[in-house]
C-alpha cells in the first residue's frame, strides 16, 4: 500500500468517532441519575475510559493520515486551535456560569470543590500538569482530555518528523515499544503514594489516578501508536487481522479487568485492542470494504462527535439545577430522563457543529493569501475557503 493512501476518505473512523462519544456521554447520563441507573455507572466507568483511549489513537491515526510532507507547524497549530477551542471555550463559559448559580449534584463534582485558579488553567487546557483532580476536572470534566490533545498537538510535528525518518521495516519495533509502554504504565503508576481514593467504587489513590489518566506525558503513548499505526499502513506493512480476531482481543483485554489491577482499567489494558480496531476500519475503508459506521447518518453523526463530548457535560449542569435536588428513584423514570437527555445532547452538538464550529473553522483555521484578504476587507466572500476535515 504506497503512500498516496494516506488522502484516501476513511468514513468508518468518521462513524466510529460518534460510537466513543456516545459510550462517554451515556456513562455521564448514567452516573447523573439515581437508583440503579447510577449504579451502572460505576460498570461502564472502564468502557468509557477505553473510549477516550480510543480518540487519543485517532487523535494520532487521523492527524498522521492526512500530514502533507511539508506542512508548517504554525499552520498546523492554528487548524488546531481554531478546530476545538472555540466549542471549548463555550462549553467552558456556560460550565462556569452554571457551577456560580448552582450548586451541582455530587456525582456531577466526585473530586471536591475545585480552587478558584482551576478555572483559568482549564480555559488554556493546561489544567491536567496539577496532580490535583478536583482541578483536572472542574467544571466541565471531560475538558480534561483537551488538556492531553494540547499537549499531542504541540508535540505532533515532532513526532511525526521523527517517525518518517524510522526505516520502513522498523517501524512494526516502534509499534511494538509502543504497546509494551502502554501496557507496562500502569505498573508504574501502582508504586504511586498519594491521598486516599476520592471515589469509593474506585479504590486507586488520587496520584495513581491523576499519573495513569491524566497526565498528558503517559497519555502520549496512545496518541504515538495512532501514529506508527497509521504509517504502517502508509506504506503497506499492516497485516490484515481477522475481523473476529481484533473483536476478540478487545473482549478478552475488558474481561482481564476483572483480576487486573484497577490501573488497567483506566484504558491501558485496551489500548493495543482498539488501535487493532482503528486500523482495521481503515484498511477496510482503504480497500472499498466499509462496514455500517461508513453509514451516511453514522458519518454525519460523527462529524458533530466532538461538539456531543465536549458540551453535553454543561447541558447536564444545566438539567441539574432544573430538577433540583429532589429526584425519583422508579427505574422508568430515570430512564425516560436518560433517553430525553440523549437526544437532547445529541440534538444541541448538531447545532453547535453546524451553526458555531463549521462556521468558524472554515473562516480562521488556515490563513488566507494576500489577494483574499483584500477580497474580504472589502466585503467580498473569497471563494475556496473551506477547511480540510480532521479528527479532534
Amino acid at each position: 500500500m504506497p503512500d498516496r493512501t494516506r488522502r484516501a476518505r476513511l468514513p468508518s473512523l468518521t462513524g466510529l468517532r460518534f460510537v466513543l462519544a456516545g459510550i462517554v456521554l451515556a456513562c455521564h447520563t448514567l452516573g447523573f441519575v439515581d437508583g440503579s441507573l447510577r449504579d451502572a455507572a460505576v460498570m461502564t466507568f472502564p468502557i468509557a475510559a477505553t473510549a477516550v483511549s480510543g480518540f487519543f489513537i485517532l487523535s494520532g491515526f487521523v492527524l498522521t493520515w492526512t500530514h502533507t510532507v511539508g506542512d508548517r507547524a504554525r499552520s498546523f497549530w492554528r487548524r488546531r486551535f481554531w478546530r476545538i477551542f472555540p466549542n471549548h471555550a463555550l462549553s467552558w463559559t456556560a460550565a462556569v456560569v452554571l457551577f456560580s448559580v448552582a450548586a451541582p449534584p455530587p456525582q456531577l463534582s466526585s473530586f471536591g470543590e475545585p480552587p478558584f485558579y482551576a478555572a483559568f488553567l482549564g480555559l488554556f487546557m493546561v489544567q491536567d500538569w496539577i496532580a490535583r483532580l478536583e482541578v483536572n476536572t472542574a467544571y466541565n470534566g471531560p475538558a480534561w482530555s483537551l488538556s492531553c490533545e494540547a499537549f499531542f498537538y504541540a508535540m505532533f510535528p515532532l513526532l511525526i518528523s521523527a517517525v518518517r525518518r524510522v526505516p520502513r521495516r522498523r517501524l512494526r519495533y516502534l509499534w511494538a515499544a509502543l504497546a509494551i509502554a502502554a501496557l507496562g504504565l500502569p505498573l508504574v503508576a501502582m508504586t504511586i503514594p498519594g491521598p486516599p481514593p476520592a471515589i469509593e467504587e474506585f479504590p486507586v489513590n488520587q496520584n495513581s489516578l491523576w499519573f495513569g489518566y491524566v497526565f498528558p506525558p503517559v497519555r502520549l503513548v496512545e496518541f504515538a501508536l495512532g501514529i506508527v499505526t497509521a504509517r504502517l499502513l502508509q506504506t503497506g506493512r499492516w497485516p490484515r487481522l481477522p475481523r473476529l480476531a481484533i473483536i476478540a482481543s478487545l473482549a478478552l483485554a475488558i474481561g482481564l479487568l476483572g483480576i487486573l489491577p484497577l490501573q488497567y482499567a483506566l484504558g491501558a489494558a485496551t489500548a493495543v485492542p482498539m488501535t487493532l480496531i482503528v486500523a482495521g476500519l481503515a484498511l477496510a475503508d482503504v480497500q472499498g470494504r466499509s462496514g455500517q459506521l461508513a453509514r451516511p447518518l453514522l458519518v454525519r453523526l460523527g462529524e458533530a462527535s466532538y461538539a456531543l463530548y465536549i458540551c453535553h457535560f454543561p447541558l447536564l449542569l444545566a438539567l441539574s439545577s432544573v430538577i433540583g435536588p429532589q429526584r425519583s428513584d422508579a427505574l422508568w423514570v430515570n430512564a425516560t430522563l436518560a433517553v430525553a437527555f440523549t437526544l437532547l445532547a445529541q440534538a444541541v452538538a448538531l447545532a453547535v457543529h453546524r451553526y458555531y464550529e463549521q462556521p468558524l473553522t472554515t473562516a480562521w483555521s488556515r490563513r488566507r493569501p494576500p489577494s483574499l484578504t483584500t477580497h474580504r476587507d472589502q466585503g467580498t466572500e473569497a471563494p475556496g475557503t473551506s477547511t480540510a476535515r480532521e479528527a479532534p
